[in-house]
């Protein structure tokens, strides 16, 4: 090619450098195969060519001059050549299936670099020169793939600003090389509240020679700050390091900060006798600490420093654990939290572990009289009918006694004693003299019999065993009783007011928050309150609070609802969450959840035995067969037979004021 031909090509593709950028930043390199042009910049050439050979003397005083009124900006035309094929290194080794963004600013050698990477790369882009942080705003932050973003910004404030005010825009995922004049800038965009949670932030700093590019990395959970990789030197870096590698895998022993406070059977406290906290223990403490030793780092526990519990909206703001976790002041919080829309707005959920109900506690209303138990065998409805066949079965037999030809002399009262008689198994001496009085006697035994021997069989269990009275069962009749439904916090109102069901809606009028389970409880032990809570959590309370007797105070309504999956949780776009996921996963699937459940209930049952208001196994014999007819068998007590004896008091009552009423008529 003719030098002036070449010349005028040379000059026709660096003024088109403008128009580059806004004309094909969404075309791939495939649209542009065609173009048989090499790039400006010498160092980046595809070949091995000598420079000299390729340019003439004009070509080159056109360069020279170009470079010299470049320096101004603190770049060469050697230094942009380094520059880009640092990036395009970079793109190929660890960005090559990625979408690419790239922005840069008004440094004019910066848009040069931009085309060459476009003519070069294969990757779909989009690409920004950006004045202000509302330009920004044009950037396609979220990818259906890998997101690699090349920010090339002399002036950084703009994205810096970008970086800790937009949090719901910036793409946490993705890949970054940010090209800076220093260090510190680097630095400043790793300490933004979104470059705090970004996995990975590489930086471009220009070294001290000619062409030399120094890349750091930032740390992430592993320390302060960023730390120097690997050096771009002479067309090669100066050392094989990894350029984004994983930063979870190994958390290098770092310090996370863990919110919670005491939720048994969750989260439990084992305390001296001067009530000085020794230690954790718990179903959640459980899986947080095998989290921590798969994943190398340490734990910091501290409760809520504003005395809430989980938290609510206060005047636009969270407090309690939630919003410790959105202001970034912990990492973690753990407390049997549910999973819910309410709370998304300021922290993410782990992947489930466990599953749950919402239910209502209520006071266990008092057992029923021992003297009732008599009745209790049979239905009220079986006892209406079973007194009409008494009163009908005497005037049967009397009517059929006397169809028969029998003594009408008093017959009425006596078949009525007599049927009495076979409905309480006493034997009869008189027998029917006619068949129609026969065949009415024999099914009038079978029906006693059964009816007998039916009686007795149940009666014995309830003598044994006291029975509770009906009580509240449904949501409807929560509702309608008017009674306060109360919970720690404030997390089960927000699930009230989003329910369908109008009774739930409803229970918000009477919803009360409760700062600790010792006033929450004494108020259900009153009978004042129900208590709202998961399954899990009032079943173990159930077990606490019970009698001398091992009665249960605290029954669980049958009605339950709302289903909620239980998570840890952590800060709004939390890094952490892919490796939490992952290992309770694991968890799950090894069933490990299930196991430390089980565990934290031995372990309170272990503590309080120790404490000598626990479980005991209780006295017994020398031997096992003592001890278990001891367990097994119980003589019916003078409380058992309260009834038998209330019946033969009340007929003697009764014969007493029946030989009174007798005499005074005998005398008159």
């Amino acid at each position: 090619m003719e030098p002036k031909r070449l010349l005028w090509l040379l000059i026709f593709v660096y003024s088109a450098r403008w128009l580059v950028p806004a004309q094909i930043q969404h075309q791939s390199a495939k649209d542009i195969k065609n173009i048989k042009v090499r790039s400006l910049i010498p160092s980046f050439a595809v070949d091995n060519y000598n420079e000299k050979k390729l340019y003439s003397d004009k070509t080159q005083d056109f360069l020279n001059k170009e470079s010299t009124s470049l320096k101004k900006k603190n770049m060469t035309l050697t230094e942009a050549g380094s520059l880009s094929e640092l990036l395009a290194t970079v793109v190929k080794q660890e960005l090559s299936g990625c979408s690419l963004v790239l922005v840069y600013d008004s440094n004019d050698l910066y848009s040069v670099v931009v085309q060459d990477l476009l003519l070069l790369l294969p990757n779909a882009r989009q690409v920004l020169e950006i004045r202000s942080t509302e330009d920004l705003l044009k950037v396609e932050w979220v990818s259906t793939g890998c997101g690699g973003y090349l920010l090339l910004l002399d002036h950084p404030q703009p994205l810096l600003t970008f970086a800790n005010t937009h949090h719901y825009t910036w793409d946490y995922h993705g890949r970054y090389v940010f090209v800076s004049q220093r260090v510190e800038q680097v630095e400043a965009l790793v300490a933004t509240r979104n470059g705090k949670k970004t996995e990975h932030i590489l930086g471009v700093v220009k070294g001290g020679q000619e062409g030399e590019w120094r890349v750091y990395m930032n740390m992430l959970y592993w320390g302060e700050g960023v730390r120097p990789v690997t050096t771009w030197r002479h067309h090669r870096f100066t050392s094989q390091s990894q350029l984004f590698p994983d930063k979870l895998d190994d958390l290098q022993g770092a310090i996370l900060k863990v919110s919670t406070f005491e939720l048994a059977p969750s989260i439990r406290y084992y305390r001296t006798n001067n009530g000085s906290l020794l230690y954790r223990y718990g179903e959640d403490v459980f899986i947080t600490e095998t989290l921590s030793n798969v994943l190398n780092f340490r734990l910091h526990y501290a409760e809520p420093a504003d005395g809430e519990l989980w938290g609510k909206k206060v005047n636009g703001s969270w407090n309690g654990m939630n919003g410790e976790l959105g202001r970034g002041d912990v990492d973690i919080g753990i407390a049997n939290f549910f999973i819910s829309l309410a709370n998304l707005e300021v922290l993410d959920f782990t992947a489930p572990y466990k599953a749950e109900m919402t239910c209502f506690m209520a006071r266990t209303d008092p057992l029923l009289p021992r003297w009732q138990s008599l009745a209790f065998p049979f239905h009220p409805w079986t006892w209406l009918a079973i007194f009409v066949g008494l009163i009908l079965s005497g005037p049967i037999l009397f009517l059929l006694a006397t169809a028969g030809g029998a003594d009408e002399r008093d017959r009425l009262g006596s078949s009525w004693q007599y049927t009495f008689g076979m409905h309480f198994r006493e034997p009869q001496t008189v027998e029917p003299r006619i068949n129609t009085t026969r065949v009415f006697v024999m099914f009038l035994w079978l029906y006693t019999m059964v009816l007998t021997l039916e009686y007795s069989s149940n009666l014995t269990a309830f003598l044994l065993v006291q029975k509770a009275p009906a009580s509240l069962q449904t949501i409807r009749e929560v509702h309608d009783s008017g009674l306060e439904v109360a919970a720690l916090g404030y997390i089960f109102n927000f699930s009230l007011a989003s329910s369908v069901d109008p009774y739930l809606r409803g229970l918000t009028k009477v919803y009360r928050a409760y700062p600790s389970e010792d006033e929450l409880f004494s108020r259900a032990l009153e009978g004042q309150t129900f208590v709202l809570q998961n399954r899990g959590y009032l079943e173990f309370h159930a077990t606490t609070y019970v009698t001398r007797q091992g009665i249960p105070r605290l029954r669980i309504l049958k009605e339950c609802f709302a289903p909620y999956s239980i998570a840890m949780v952590l800060q709004k776009y939390s890094p952490l969450k892919r490796k939490f996921d992952l290992v309770i996963g694991w968890l799950q699937q090894s069933g490990l959840v299930d196991h430390y459940f089980r565990q934290s209930l031995r372990q309170a049952a272990a503590i309080e035995e120790e404490g000598g208001g626990g479980i005991s196994g209780g006295g017994g014999g020398d031997n096992g067969e003592e001890v278990v007819e001891d367990e097994a068998l119980e003589a019916l007590n003078l409380d058992h037979m309260q009834g038998v004896f209330m019946v033969a008091a009340i007929g003697w009552f009764i014969a007493i004021h029946t030989f009174i009423v007798e005499a005074y008529v005998w005398r008159h």
